[in-house]
C-alpha cells in the first residue's frame, strides 16, 4: 500500500486559471479603450486634413483667373462663401505676398511669404491668445505660372476623452463571459485529471483500486509525477521481461544445437565473428548489443522448421526451400513485440537479404539493408563455411574467406567483407575444436534462397507450418 500525500501549495489549478484570465480580461479591456480612442481621433483628424486640402485646391482653381483680373469684389464673394463652408479662416495672397483677402479683416494689406510654390501643405499653428488651428496652403496656378497662394484655417477639434468606458466595458463583458466559460472547462476537466492521476499512482504502486478522496491543488504536479513512475515501472517490467524471454530463446537455440538442427556452438562463434566487425566500425555500445542479441538469436526461427527439413539430406523442394527461407521472419516475429528487442529483431529479419537486392524477405538493396544486417549475414557464413561438411571436410580459414570474396558485391556488401577479412586475417583464433554441421542438401547455408524472396499473399499450405522443437515420428510409434 502506497501512501500518497497531495500537494497543497498555492491555490487549485481552477482558481489560478480563472484569476490569470480576469487580470487578462481587465488588461485587454483597458487597451482597448486607450488605443480605441486614440484611433478614432487619428482617422477623424486625418479624415478633416483630407477634406480640406482637396477644398484648398479647388478653392485655388475657382481664384485664380479672379486674381489674374484683380477682381477683388467677387475674391471677397468667393473667400466669404468658402469661411462659411469650413467654418474657418481664409486668406488670399497675391504674387508679391500681399494679402488680398482675410476673412477675419485682421492682416489686410500685410506681406507674408509665400510657402507653397512646390506644392500644398498641412501645418498646425499655435496662437497665444487664441485655440491653435489647422492651416492649409494651396498655390494658385495660371498657366503654370504661381501668381498667388490660397490659406485655409480651421481651429483644432476639441479633444474628446483619452479612453472610452462603453469600449471598456463592452471588451470587459465578452471577456469575463470568456473567463466563466473556461472557469467551467478547468473545474471539470481538473476533476477528471485528478481522478486519472489516482488511478496513475495506484496503477503504478501495483494497488488496485484508486483513491475516492475529493480533488486537491497541485493536478498537474501529480500527474506528471504519476507519469513518470508508472513509466519507470513499465521500463523496469518490460526489461525484466525481456531478459526473461532472452534467456528463454536462448534457451531454444541451444536445444536446436544439441538436437543437431544447428552447428553446435555456431551462435557464439557469430557473436564473435561479428564483433570483430563492431569494433572495427566502432559502433556505439547500445548497437553491439543488439548486434550481439540478433547472433546469438538468429537461428530462432528454425524451431518452427521441420527437423526433418534441417536435417534432411537429399536436395530440398520448393515447398521446403520456402519453409526454411521463411525462419529468419519468425524468428524476428517473436521477439519484435518487445520494445528493447525490436532493433534486434530487424537485424533478424533482414538477415538474408542480399546485396544486390534478390534476397528476402522484403528485397532490400545495398545500403537499405540494416547494417546489423549485413554484418550478421557475413558473420554467420563464415562460421558456416568453416564448420561446414563439404566432402568430409570444413573449408579452410582462407578457402572459406576466398568463397566470401566471390559472393562480395552480390550476397555481401563489400567494403564490410573487406573489412571483415582483414580483421580475421589479424585476429588470433582461440574458439578450439569446431563441431561440423549438417547441411540439407547439400548446399552453401547462405545460398539455399537463389531467387528472389517471395512474400505470398499470407495463405500457406499447412504442410509448411512449422512445428516447434518437435520430431516427425508421432510418439506412440517413437516407442
Amino acid at each position: 500500500m502506497v501512501s500518497r500525500v497531495a500537494n497543497r501549495r498555492g491555490l487549485s489549478l481552477t482558481i489560478r486559471l480563472t484569476a490569470s484570465l480576469t487580470v487578462a480580461s481587465l488588461f485587454v479591456a483597458l487597451l482597448v479603450a486607450f488605443l480605441g480612442v486614440d484611433r478614432q481621433n487619428q482617422e477623424r483628424g486625418a479624415e478633416l486634413d483630407r477634406a480640406q486640402a482637396l477644398f484648398a485646391g479647388v478653392l485655388a482653381d475657382r481664384a485664380a483667373p479672379l486674381l489674374d483680373r484683380a477682381d477683388t469684389l467677387r475674391l471677397a464673394v468667393l473667400a466669404t462663401a468658402a469661411r462659411d463652408l469650413t467654418e474657418g479662416r481664409v486668406l488670399l495672397l497675391d504674387r508679391s505676398g500681399r494679402v488680398c483677402i482675410d476673412t477675419a479683416l485682421v492682416l489686410g494689406d500685410r506681406q507674408l511669404p509665400l510657402l507653397a510654390h512646390s506644392g500644398g501643405f498641412q501645418r498646425t499653428i499655435e496662437h497665444d491668445d487664441g485655440p491653435s488651428a489647422r492651416e492649409t496652403l494651396a498655390a494658385i496656378r495660371l498657366g503654370g505660372e504661381v501668381i498667388g497662394e490660397v490659406r485655409l484655417q480651421r481651429a483644432l477639434p476639441t479633444a474628446v476623452p483619452t479612453f472610452s468606458w462603453t469600449l471598456f466595458g463592452l471588451v470587459l463583458l465578452g471577456c469575463m463571459s470568456l473567463v466563466a466559460v473556461g472557469g467551467m472547462m478547468s473545474h471539470h476537466w481538473s476533476v477528471r485529471v485528478r481522478a486519472a492521476t489516482n488511478a496513475v499512482i495506484h496503477l503504478a504502486a501495483g494497488e488496485v483500486g484508486g483513491s475516492d478522496q475529493e480533488p486537491a491543488p497541485g493536478e498537474l504536479q501529480e500527474l506528471s509525477q504519476a507519469l513518470a513512475e508508472l513509466d519507470r515501472g513499465m521500463h523496469d517490467g518490460l526489461n525484466r521481461v525481456a531478459e526473461s524471454y532472452v534467456e528463454l530463446a536462448a534457451h531454444v537455440v541451444d536445444g536446436l544445437e544439441r538436437r543437431g538442427l544447428v552447428a553446435e556452438g555456431h551462435a557464439e562463434r557469430t557473436e564473435v565473428y561479428a564483433n570483430l566487425l563492431a569494433q572495427r566500425l566502432q559502433l556505439l555500445p547500445e548497437d553491439r548489443r543488439d548486434l550481439a542479441l540478433a547472433s546469438r538469436l538468429h537461428d530462432l526461427g528454425k524451431a518452427w522448421v521441420r527437423p526433418s527439413i534441417l536435417q534432411k539430406q537429399e536436395p530440398l523442394d520448393e515447398l521446403e526451400r520456402e519453409s526454411l527461407r521463411q525462419h529468419p521472419v519468425r524468428g524476428a516475429a517473436h521477439i519484435e513485440f518487445m520494445p528493447s528487442l525490436r532493433r534486434a529483431a530487424q537485424i533478424v529479419r533482414h538477415q538474408g537479404e542480399k546485396y544486390d537486392g534478390n534476397g528476402g524477405p522484403d528485397g532490400l538493396r545495398g545500403d537499405r539493408i540494416p547494417l546489423g544486417a549485413r554484418i550478421l549475414a557475413i558473420a554467420s557464413a563464415y562460421d558456416l563455411l568453416t564448420v561446414y561438411a563439404a566432402l568430409d571436410r570444413p573449408s579452410s580459414r582462407d578457402a572459406a574467406l576466398a568463397q566470401l570474396a566471390e559472393d562480395g558485391g552480390t550476397v555481401f556488401d563489400p567494403w564490410l567483407l573487406e573489412l571483415f577479412t582483414a580483421e580475421i586475417k589479424r585476429a588470433v583464433s582461440a574458439i578450439g575444436d569446431k563441431p561440423v554441421m549438417i547441411s540439407p542438401a547439400g548446399v552453401v547455408p547462405y545460398k539455399i534462397a537463389e531467387t528472389p524472396f517471395a512474400t505470398g499473399d499470407g495463405e500457406q499450405d499447412l504442410e509448411t507450418e512449422l512445428e516447434v522443437m518437435l520430431d516427425d515420428t508421432p510418439p506412440e510409434d517413437q516407442a
